[in-house]
This record gives structure tokens, C-alpha cells and sequence, in this order.
């Protein structure tokens, strides 16, 4: 293609991306899909790995409005563009998110990549792809990013979540070995004291981060053990809930509630560690609608229940 050629075809995919910006704005679905193929395939960074045809992708639109209560955000940065004959390919970073309830806008940066198809006289996505790169640690994505800051101190750290269980345990260097071998914990890091007592460690079960430290009496820091109780349990979603309760059974955990199927559509069971923290296991089995959970729970108080202790999970 030539240069004029070219500089024409550059042209007229940036007004259909234009005028996609334009429907994305104004949340509206319908206008949206017409700027797709009927075969179109995407792929987006959420909800599902992939929506093939108009009308799947025009769903996923949909829910994603549904999600975020106001305007939209999609603010292209720098993008690269190739035309030739009738495909063309657009690539670069776009800044993605929404409005919640409140009014508070949410986004980031994520890279974005449409190829273009020219059908009678229009340029259509016939296929796109949304993505943002993942912490190795946590297995979430990092929408924290910014490409004009890129050794920005984030504020929340790789492998951590927005709430973190702290715990206090009689004897902290038993416990993590305990974790290790009845939940697969992977130790980070643990400081020690001039007294040889942990000060802080840091463990990561599953995807998630977890703070342990030796009970001090003297900080005002008891273990469950000598408060004789806890009000706190951690629930644990795994993939086989009665395995994971065996394997925990096995390192020392006690059962306090068999595994069993519950009202909600989990598989669950309730154990407490030698150190007096409880912990529930579940398996998510089936999904239910609000109205289905809700018939259940009466079926099930109407039978005399489960035991207090299963309620813990409801």
C-alpha cells in the first residue's frame, strides 16, 4: 500500500475507534457490538478467558455497565496502528475502570490490542484482547501500574491484599511449620527478637498473605489459648474441601464440624489449630441466586438447623 493509501486507511480506523470510545462513553451496549465482526473472538481481563460472536461480547459489555454504576473511563495512551489492504492492527496502553456506587471512579492501565477487518466499507474488530500483567505471588492482576511512573513505589505490596490476617500464636515458630504442613503455607520471611521470639513472619497460604508473631503479654498481645477463645475464624476456599480438612486433621488441627454440603452452595467444615485459631474449609459446589439461599436457609431452620457453629459460615 502506498503512503497515501496508507495514511487513508490510518485514518479511517481511527474514526470507528473514535466512535467505539464514543459508544463505551455512553454505555451503550448495542452501538458498541456494532463495531465488532458477527465472528468477533476477545478477549478481556474480566469475567471469562473468552467470548466468541456479537452477542456473547455484547453481554459481557453489558455486565461490565452493570458493575460500575456511572460514567465510564477508556482513555487511550499512545497507540501504535498498521494498515495494510483491508486489516489493520492497533496496539498500545488504554486506561480502563468505572464509577461504583458512590460516585468514586476506579481504573487503570492496561494493554490493549484490536485487529480490524475492512467489510463493506467499514472497519470492524474482529478481534481484541484486554490484559494486565499478574503478581507471581498472589496471582492478582496488578491494575496498579502506571507506564509514566514505572518505579513508583506501590502502596499496597506485591503478594498483598487490601486486609491481611495478623495472628497471634503461643509459640509462633511451631505454628508456621503447622500452617506449612496442614495448609501448604510458603514462609516469606520471619524476624526475629533479641529474645529469639518471632517478632513478625510472613506466610502465604494459597493466594493470600498472612502475619503471625509470638504472644507477648506485656504488648497486650494473647494468643486464643490464653483469652480461652476466639470470636475470629478464617475461611479457606481449596479445592477439596475434605481433603484439606484431613490433611489439617492429620498435622494436629482438631475438627470441630464435619465437612459437609451447606444451604449456601459450599462444601464446609470448621477446625481449630493446636495455637486456638479456628478455620473453615470450603469448596464452592454450586451456585445459587439469593432467592435459592434464602429458601434453603428457612428448609433448613425449619429442621431444626446445622449446628451454631456451621452458622459461622452462612
Amino acid at each position: 500500500m502506498d503512503a497515501a493509501g496508507s495514511n487513508t486507511g490510518q485514518a479511517e480506523v481511527k474514526e470507528a475507534m473514535a466512535s467505539w470510545l464514543k459508544a463505551v462513553h455512553m454505555r451503550d451496549a448495542d452501538a458498541i457490538i456494532e463495531h465488532y465482526t458477527a465472528d468477533v473472538v476477545a478477549y478481556d481481563a474480566v469475567l471469562r478467558l473468552q467470548f466468541e460472536g456479537k452477542q456473547a461480547y455484547r453481554d459481557h459489555w453489558k455486565a461490565c455497565f452493570d458493575m460500575c454504576g456511572g460514567p465510564m473511563v477508556f482513555e487511550p495512551g499512545k497507540m501504535d496502528m498498521q494498515v495494510s489492504g483491508d486489516l489493520a492492527s492497533v496496539h498500545g496502553l488504554i486506561r480502563c475502570g468505572g464509577s461504583d456506587e458512590s460516585g468514586e471512579v476506579h481504573s487503570s492501565w492496561m494493554r490493549m490490542t484490536s485487529s480490524y477487518r475492512k467489510i463493506d466499507g467499514n472497519w470492524l474488530i474482529a478481534h481484541e484482547h484486554f490484559s494486565a500483567p499478574f503478581d507471581m505471588l498472589s496471582w492478582k492482576a496488578l491494575f496498579d501500574l502506571d507506564p509514566d511512573n514505572p518505579d513508583k513505589i506501590k502502596a499496597i505490596p506485591s503478594g498483598m491484599s487490601s486486609i491481611t490476617p495478623h495472628l497471634v500464636c503461643a509459640n509462633a515458630a511451631e505454628a508456621i511449620d503447622f500452617y506449612k504442613r496442614a495448609f501448604g503455607a510458603i514462609e516469606m520471611s520471619r524476624l526475629e527478637g533479641p529474645d529469639g521470639k518471632i517478632a513478625h513472619a510472613y506466610l502465604h497460604i494459597g493466594n493470600s498473605a498472612i502475619f503471625l508473631f509470638d504472644e507477648n503479654p506485656q504488648w497486650g498481645a494473647q494468643g486464643p489459648l490464653a483469652l480461652k477463645g476466639t470470636p475470629v475464624s478464617l475461611h479457606l476456599y481449596v479445592e477439596n474441601a475434605d481433603e484439606a480438612a484431613k490433611k489439617a486433621v492429620a498435622a494436629g488441627a482438631k475438627q470441630i464440624m464435619e465437612v459437609q454440603d451447606m444451604f449456601w452452595g459450599d462444601r464446609y467444615g470448621l477446625l481449630e489449630d493446636p495455637y486456638g485459631h479456628r478455620w473453615s474449609v470450603a469448596t464452592h459446589i454450586q451456585d445459587l441466586s439469593p432467592e435459592q439461599i434464602k429458601k434453603a436457609s428457612e428448609t433448613m431452620f425449619a429442621q431444626g438447623g446445622c449446628g451454631s457453629e456451621a452458622q459461622q459460615g452462612a
